[in-house]
């Protein structure tokens, strides 16, 4: 989830106005109960003036919302990390998100893949078990996203 403080908006009336229709915010933050996405516009995606280069979205239903208005192949997405106990946090590429077919209640349970691997759980809460449940393709970022595990 993201978070700011009305504190940290933009105070300057030209930098607000240059981000319009946007809020411009001088800081946002991050909790990690799901995972965090930075989705970065290819130089081509971004004719648009007012476009900005990236976007920090929080969670996969952010990230596939995002991404639906968007051209495929001009752009590319990043997970934030989980923090480690020393602070550090990774950005690794995504290359694939997928929702579970068969769902236990009424909220979607969403995956994602870094560089080919295994499909990893977006939510803390969600354990990986031994089994990879069903997975449906949400969203394919790179062709390397492509697991014989997982359903199209």
């Amino acid at each position: 989830m993201l978070v700011t403080d009305t504190s940290w908006a933009e105070f300057h009336p030209v930098r607000r106005a240059l981000a319009d229709p946007y809020q411009a915010w001088r800081c946002v933050g991050w909790t990690s109960e799901t995972m965090n996405f930075l989705i970065v516009a290819s130089p081509g995606a971004r004719s648009h003036v007012q476009l900005p280069d990236g976007w920090l979205v929080g969670g996969p239903e952010a990230l596939l919302e995002a991404t639906a208005q968007m051209e495929k192949g001009s752009f590319s997405v990043y997970v934030v990390g989980r923090a480690t106990d020393d602070g550090n946090v990774s950005f690794d590429q995504v290359t694939g998100i997928w929702r579970e077919r068969n769902q236990m209640g009424d909220v979607p349970s969403f995956w994602y893949a870094i560089g080919g691997g295994e499909p990893q759980p977006c939510s803390r809460f969600r354990r990986r078990s031994e089994a990879l449940p069903e997975l449906v393709s949400e969203l394919i970022i790179d062709a390397r996203a492509v697991s014989p595990q997982v359903n199209r």
